[in-house]
């Protein structure tokens, strides 16, 4: 079972364009998701403990995709870990474009895909070599 203080490990900062940042949990107060300042946004980042573990920068015409997706057994409930989704999303010629990060809290890996695709992103066969 995921460990509640391995998921408090990742917290997130928002980085305005003034120079300014909103914390997750600042020095007196948690900030929640929705108090960002989306208008003001210039950058999102993923923190481990207090060492910046990934950032995505957010341009005018970009929107910021951040959740977080529990993984386990569907059938017992048991939640075995956890991913981080971070990135941004934009339409190009009436068509939304993605890019976004999976971070998975339980190794640390990152990976980065064009779009969610409903879990974890695999490799195709054309890509492992197969």
């Amino acid at each position: 079972m995921l460990e509640k203080e391995l998921r408090e490990q990742y917290t997130w900062t928002a980085y305005y364009s003034d120079g300014t940042t909103l914390e997750q949990y600042g020095s007196n107060k948690t900030s929640n998701y929705d108090d960002i300042d989306r208008k003001n946004l210039a950058a999102f980042g993923i923190l481990k403990g207090n060492e910046l573990i990934y950032r995505v920068f957010v341009e005018p015409n970009q929107n910021l995709i951040y959740r977080r997706r529990p993984q386990g057994n569907f059938f017992t409930g048991e939640v075995a870990g956890e991913l981080i989704l971070v990135g941004t999303k934009q339409k190009v010629n009436g068509v939304d474009v993605q890019n976004i990060a999976y971070i998975d809290v339980t190794t640390g890996l990152i990976q980065v895909a064009g779009k969610w695709v409903g879990g974890e992103p695999t490799l195709r066969s054309d890509e492992n070599g197969q």
